[in-house]
């Protein structure tokens, strides 16, 4: 296989420039390019589209050139690029990342900690979002570890719907004191609406003040989904 070849990555949706709506970077405009392929399969996951079989959206496979010329027809003035999937640390984004800060971009990752390439050690910033019980997958403390380990700028985000994923998030923080944590109030897509995600929001935020050792924890919404609901492109 060439080169160039190899850096070819299958990519399910570029889009933006919007706001991130997650973790520490909520709020921020970015352009984002989100890559197909999971190694989990959550229960609530809200993008299977990226991933399920069966739900799985057309792929493309793109190099560092398409994505770069793409992006720049897209956002011109945005100089931020969120990947995100599915997870993109399964794939080799090493050759993206280099071109993305050539072409003067801040590169974001997204993943939740269950794979540990170095490449993650280049780019500017790595949310990492373990889940919790209500996801139907196993802690992975080994993995989130390792990819804490190697990630550049790490922050942790955990998505909380019930008094379960409360507790898992507080052991989260508890083994990893010094990386930054926000709680996520969970999304169930299809079943939610801005009522009862502000409902949840409530829940959440009035159990983490009361809740020991969440003295410096962030506790957020899915802001995009606030704004503009569960939809694709946003």
């Amino acid at each position: 296989m060439s080169a160039s070849a190899a850096a070819r990555l299958p990519v399910i949706e570029v889009f933006g420039p919007t706001l991130q709506g997650e973790g520490r970077m909520i709020g921020r405009r970015t352009m984002f390019v989100r890559l197909a392929g999971c190694d989990w399969a959550c229960s609530w996951c809200d993008t299977p589209y990226a991933w399920r079989p069966g739900a799985l959206a057309p792929v493309e496979r793109l190099g560092p050139e398409d994505l770069l010329r793409r992006l720049g027809a897209l956002g011109p003035d945005c100089r931020r690029v969120t990947l995100s999937g599915g997870n993109p640390a399964l794939h080799d984004c090493g050759p993206l990342v280099g071109a993305l800060h050539e072409g003067g971009y801040l590169v974001h990752v997204e993943t939740q900690g269950s794979r540990a390439p170095a490449w993650l050690g280049a780019v500017d910033t790595v949310t990492v979002s373990p889940k919790g019980p209500s996801s139907g997958m196993a802690p992975d403390w080994p993995g989130l570890g390792a990819t804490l380990a190697v990630a550049a700028d790490p922050d942790l985000k955990v998505v909380v719907f019930t008094e379960e994923d409360l507790a898992y998030a507080a052991e989260v923080g508890r083994r990893h004191p010094g990386v930054p944590l926000t709680l996520q109030a969970g999304n169930r897509v299809g079943e939610d609406d801005a009522d009862s995600l502000l409902a949840r929001l409530r829940w959440l935020a009035d159990r983490a003040l009361g809740l020991e050792g969440m003295g410096d924890v962030r506790v957020l919404p899915q802001l995009h989904v606030l704004l503009w609901g569960n939809r694709r492109g946003v």
